[in-house]
């Protein structure tokens, strides 16, 4: 955790295995704030690095 003042943030580590289960309760509505949306991204991209044959495919990216 950064207490800085003006530089507040949390930083967190989740495990690989971890990583779906949290995939799974977490879809972000459209209407979610930004940062939902991007942590999001972040666990889905995750994913596809760390279990590339598990992870759901997202539209428009280009598979390798």
């Amino acid at each position: 955790m950064n207490r800085i003042p003006g530089s507040e943030r949390i930083h967190v580590e989740i495990a690989v295995n971890e990583i779906a289960d949290l995939l799974d309760d977490f879809t972000p509505a459209d209407d979610a704030f930004e940062a939902t949306k991007t942590l999001h991204r972040i666990l889905t991209d995750a994913y596809q690095v760390f279990a590339p044959e598990l992870a759901p495919r997202i539209e428009g990216d280009e598979v390798t």
